[in-house]
């Protein structure tokens, strides 16, 4: 099933097929990329060409060096509607758009939660993170200081060892080589071979996941 649009009543179905599945009942619709593009594909076609368009759309665009997102705007009476007519949710992204505008009667309502993405000044960021330098800066360094901590290991590696040794069960405690757990008390992670006193003369991990 793909998108439709009913010219009598200037509906426009949008199927939950034609949405992305994120997980469960949620979905994403890419408004350019899906929508606008899937409308433009009807309407360019001999039979729809006396009707008025449904859609007004502006490309990116760049003030001042600045790349703002697309604009995609339902217009012209037109209205739309998601199915089916049940519990489910369905977040707009790649433009501002009206399509989620049940005050001006764009979205006809129903039980699908519609979830906005617009923004004031919404931004393209090709390149970088879309933050200012100083922002940029820190989370750099975060993310070096969690990337790798010790030798290759990264943040995750190294909290999977250090909760099996302080949380995890252990086992062949009677014997020079204790075996410390994962959090599913199965995966053995940190295995460690004592002498006669107590030192340990070797230690191997497995912190993969």
């Amino acid at each position: 099933m793909a998108i439709e649009i009913d010219f009598a009543t200037k509906v426009i179905t949008i199927p939950q097929a034609d949405c992305t599945l994120v997980s469960g009942t949620f979905y994403r619709l890419p408004t350019k990329d899906t929508f606008k593009a899937q409308v433009g594909a009807l309407m360019d076609n001999e039979e729809h060409i006396w009707m008025d368009y449904p859609i007004d759309h502006n490309p990116s665009y760049t003030v001042a060096g600045v790349t703002y997102a697309a604009k995609v705007e339902i217009v012209n009476g037109y209205t739309v509607e998601f199915t089916p007519n049940s519990a489910w949710s369905v977040e707009l992204t790649d433009s501002n758009n009206n399509l989620w505008d049940i005050g001006s009667g764009v979205l006809v309502q129903n039980q699908v939660q519609v979830i906005p993405t617009n923004a004031a000044g919404l931004q393209v960021v090709s390149t970088g993170s879309g933050l200012s330098v100083g922002q940029d800066t820190k989370l750099s360094r975060v993310h070096a200081m969690l990337d790798v901590i010790e030798g290759t290991m990264d943040h995750a590696m190294m909290m999977r060892l250090l909760f099996s040794v302080l949380c995890g069960k252990v086992t062949d405690a009677e014997t020079d080589t204790v075996k410390f757990k994962g959090v599913d008390g199965v995966k053995s992670r940190v295995m460690s071979t004592t002498d006669e006193h107590g030192n340990r003369t070797s230690v191997s991990w497995d912190p993969t996941p």
